[in-house]
């Protein structure tokens, strides 16, 4: 038997080579989806697999070797290499939930709307990661994480959150009482959405790491670069992905012999004006004002590899998972970590309000990340504390 993953050609429209499994077996030969993509520079063609340099090399390289245990696992129960997979896309989580609202079930209109609804991000969730589908074992707390990171960060809140993880949980449940899969995981405490009205601890970057970001030379890597700078533009806007991508030379005027930024939220649909410091302006001029290359999720991993190459690499947790700080950063993270630090160097909550385009104060309050220590810090510049 023959498992060796490989990289595939041509690359992807991102630069990315996707990596594929090479299996032989008795005459018998496959290739399998893995999911994942690397630049070739990051792939060790000698050892098939990714390079230790890679930021997310642990992560990557323990996906493609339990890939790899799963399929030799399936050949010594004496299974044929021509039909594995088969059983597994049949009992796939989107097929069956597509199934199952086809059915209907006797649900009702408003039900089935939500099932409609929550299939349809699943779906987008899955396009993002190029996969074609979800196995009933790969909704796992991985995928719980991933997921509720993908459904916050494009548009929705908690409530639509926990909707449509109420909707996988019972499709879930469903599936296994027709004994289609033995996974559990959708029993779990963990398995529903326990910040609907909380503070989260989401990470954001402090001023020091944002530097170490600004000062990183990726001239090497015009694609680190590139991404590099689109996030540095959300951060001194205090934009989300959606705002960044629309972002156009129209969008800036004078005033009073200063320079300003203006838009309309696309989530929100409010005009936000922000003030244009000189470094935003360069980076805005340098990339010709079009900020629209590559997908979030595209984004989102290269941002984890920026974030490490930056040294930002110390242990935190965030949620219930525990890691490098750099693999917890998403393009998301530059709004959240620009309304922090705004906060901590003295700014109004109603100021960042107002620039970051949120509608309500409240929202602006759970939505920053500053510790306890940290406006510890903040209060002892103040007089009372002198």
């Amino acid at each position: 038997m023959t498992l060796r993953h490989i990289i595939n050609n041509p690359p992807r429209q991102d630069g990315t080579y996707t990596i594929r499994l090479y299996a032989s077996y008795q005459g018998e030969r496959r290739y399998f989806p893995t999911g994942l993509a690397v630049e070739k520079k990051y792939w060790d063609k000698k050892r098939g697999e990714v390079s230790k340099k890679y930021a997310l090399a642990k992560q990557y390289n323990r996906q493609l070797l339990l890939q790899k245990r799963e399929i030799e696992q399936y050949i010594i129960e004496g299974g044929q290499l021509m039909h594995y997979g088969e059983q597994k896309k049949a009992g796939s989580m989107a097929a069956f939930l597509e199934s199952y609202i086809e059915s209907n079930h006797g649900l009702s209109n408003g039900t089935v709307k939500g099932y409609r609804t929550a299939l349809k991000r699943l779906k987008q969730y899955l396009e993002l990661n190029a996969m074609e589908d979800i196995s009933w074992n790969e909704v796992d707390r991985d995928f719980y994480y991933s997921f509720s990171d993908f459904i916050l960060e494009n548009g929705a809140n908690w409530s639509g959150l926990t909707k449509h993880l109420r909707v996988y949980k019972k499709v879930m449940r469903t599936a296994y009482e027709k004994g289609l899969h033995e996974n559990h995981s959708y029993t779990q405490p963990w398995f529903k959405s326990k910040e609907k009205n909380e503070r989260s601890n989401k990470i954001f970057l402090t001023r020091e790491e944002i530097a170490s970001i600004e000062n990183l030379d990726l001239s090497t890597m015009p694609q680190l670069a590139r991404e590099r700078d689109r996030f540095l533009v959300a951060y001194y806007f205090l934009m989300r992905y959606s705002d960044v991508v629309r972002l156009s030379k129209a969008c800036f005027f004078g005033h009073g012999g200063e320079r300003y930024m203006a838009y309309t939220s696309q989530k929100s649909e409010i005009k936000a004006t922000v003030p244009v410091k000189p470094a935003a302006w360069e980076l805005c001029e340098a990339h010709d004002f079009d900020f629209s290359f590559t997908a979030n999720q595209v984004a989102n991993r290269l941002l984890k590899q920026i974030a490490s190459l930056a040294g930002i690499n110390q242990v935190v947790a965030q949620g219930e998972r525990k890691g490098a700080k750099s693999i917890f950063v998403t393009f998301h993270t530059a709004r959240r970590s620009g309304a922090t630090n705004l906060r901590l160097m003295g700014a109004s909550m109603k100021t960042i309000a107002d620039i970051g385009g949120w509608k309500k104060l409240s929202t602006v309050d759970r939505y920053l990340r500053a510790s306890t220590m940290d406006s510890a810090k903040l209060a002892r510049d103040l007089d009372f504390f002198r």
